[in-house]
């Protein structure tokens, strides 16, 4: 008899507790669509009434976490009709992210007040301010299901798209780069991990993808994105055509993004002949023990010289002619060679020399056979002159 007692008093709960909740509020979930492809959007939405008036309400939803899916808070709308009568609006994105059958759960809470209790918090000072206390009750909601369907064919977007290019150059030399800017924009499912220009062979490829914006609606996201990229490569290359397959949810359509190709010029600067083991300028300190054993020499050497021009018998010496391209001889690095070259040379011959010195001085301090490259300007120089 008492176990006959303890099955219908367990009943009667159970069919209690929906009813409670129904007289505290009234409240409906749907999905505007219940037939989907995958990362198609749907939009979810929870209308909660108040039922009984008797104190202050607030309601409270929160979608349960599935690897099935991604849902996004679209907003949420409260409005007070008349008092203590409350009704709230929220509005989910989802994505489903799997062809299968969705079940969508939400955890509700209804949360009352007294007036009492929310005057407290208002009135009450900076230092002593309070929670809200208030009494909690969950609600279990029907789950929801929605069909996902597999697409028929590869798809790299979801959504209506465009995809425009801009490129800067398309003729550089190995030691510069040129820039490439991809925007896609659009309305959709938005793919964080989403990217455009895979690898080229040869070619060194530096990205950043940032988003100008991307405003969630009902949908999808209103994206603009721009994949920048800084290419650089020692030989002519081919930077490929993209292409991309998309699905159109709201014209219920597959459809084709794709770009043009572009043929990328390297001009080749020959350094490989010039390049050698020792550095210039050389790295050896400032000041070492061969230096000082030269500066001693030299001084005996001077002094030697000095006293003969005293002491002999004076004769008229006849002043040398300055040697030839001398000053170019004694460069001593590559940006005072580049400073003679240009301040005191026809440079239309020598162009690529002059080139070269500025990327060696001004970027990347290659190190160079600074001697090779002064004896090739001076032949050029020569060559120049003789054909005049």
């Amino acid at each position: 008899m008492k176990k006959s007692l303890g099955k219908i008093l367990l009943i009667l709960i159970i069919f209690t507790l929906p009813l409670f909740a129904n007289e505290l509020a009234t409240y409906t979930l749907r999905s505007n669509k219940s037939d989907v492809y995958i990362k198609e959007a749907v939009e979810i939405t929870f209308v909660a009434k108040q039922q009984d008036h008797t104190n202050v309400m607030f309601f409270f939803l929160k979608p349960k976490p599935s690897a099935d899916y991604e849902i996004k808070l679209l907003n949420k709308k409260t409005t007070e009709l008349s008092y203590h009568n409350f009704t709230t609006t929220f509005k989910y994105i989802l994505f489903p992210l799997k062809a299968k059958e969705l079940h969508v759960d939400f955890d509700f809470t209804i949360k009352e007040a007294s007036d009492e209790a929310v005057a407290q918090v208002y009135t009450g000072s900076r230092d002593n301010v309070k929670w809200i206390e208030t009494v909690d009750t969950k609600v279990p909601l029907q789950t929801l299901q929605i069909r996902v369907k597999p697409f028929q064919k590869h798809v790299d977007l979801v959504g209506d798209f465009t995809l425009n290019t801009k490129i800067n150059k398309k003729e550089i030399n190995q030691y510069e780069s040129l820039n490439l800017l991809y925007v896609l924009k659009g309305k959709g499912y938005k793919d964080d991990k989403f990217t455009l220009l895979k690898n080229i062979k040869g070619v060194s490829i530096f990205s950043e993808v940032h988003d100008a914006y991307a405003k969630l609606s009902a949908d999808g996201y209103s994206i603009k994105r721009d994949f920048t990229y800084a290419l650089s490569a020692k030989t002519s290359f081919t930077i490929p055509a993209i292409t991309l397959q998309a699905y159109s949810p709201t014209k219920q359509q597959y459809y084709t993004l794709k770009t043009q190709a572009y043929k990328i010029k390297v001009d080749k600067i020959a350094t490989s002949t010039l390049l050698d083991d020792e550095e210039s300028p050389s790295t050896e300190p400032l000041i070492s023990a061969q230096t000082i054993k030269q500066f001693f020499i030299y001084l005996v050497v001077f002094i030697t010289g000095y006293m003969t021009a005293i002491y002999a018998p004076q004769r008229h010496i006849p002043k040398s002619e300055p040697k030839e391209y001398e000053d170019i001889e004694k460069a001593r690095t590559a940006k005072e060679l580049l400073n003679i070259l240009t301040h005191n040379y026809d440079t239309k011959d020598i162009e690529q020399e002059i080139k070269l010195l500025e990327v060696i001085t001004y970027k990347n301090n290659q190190e160079i056979n600074l001697g090779k490259l002064k004896s090739n300007i001076v032949k050029k120089l020569k060559k120049q002159r003789a054909s005049r």
